[in-house]
């Protein structure tokens, strides 16, 4: 999830996003029903997901964008619209993360990438590097309408 501070409207991963606003990325293979639409990149599914009551279990760690940051996490989210059982959302996720991390704060999704290794990692980095680490079952509010793609394309599936 990336979430505008900037005090004006940011361009994330190819929307413009108000202040204050957030926004998820995420890949998707066709398994989930409101994905089968495209596998490949998503911009607020997760959050769609939650609010239809399917509860993804998430350990998060946060850090602050620069406009420098930001145009990197661009450019990689751009660059990775794509979903493989070997390049899946494990390695999504830590992908970006990675493209602004320095040295001790890199995360790693494992030799082959899963969510629980890509986990395992994050509160390992959270714990160690005095980040907030969140764990919790989300029940994070639906953050605007559903795209998938880039350049995003705005989803069938607004409800």
């Amino acid at each position: 999830m990336i979430t505008n501070l900037s005090g004006s409207t940011a361009d994330i991963a190819g929307i413009n996003v108000a202040d204050g606003k957030s926004i998820t990325a995420s890949t998707w293979d066709e398994s989930v029903d409101v994905s089968r639409e495209y596998k490949g990149l998503w911009l607020n599914l997760d959050s769609k997901l939650n609010s239809n009551g399917i509860n993804l279990q998430n350990v998060s760690i946060q850090l602050p964008l620069r406009k420098i940051d930001l145009d990197t996490v661009n450019s990689n989210i751009k660059n990775n619209d794509k979903w493989g059982y070997l390049n899946n959302c494990s390695t999504f996720a830590s992908r970006i993360w990675n493209s602004i991390a320095s040295g001790s704060s890199k995360v790693d999704a494992g030799a082959i990438n899963t969510p629980a290794s890509l986990a395992k990692s994050i509160t390992k980095v959270g714990e160690a590097e005095s980040y907030t680490l969140l764990k919790y079952n989300t029940s994070s509010p639906h953050y605007g309408s559903v795209y998938y793609g880039y350049p995003p394309i705005k989803s069938n599936n607004n409800n």
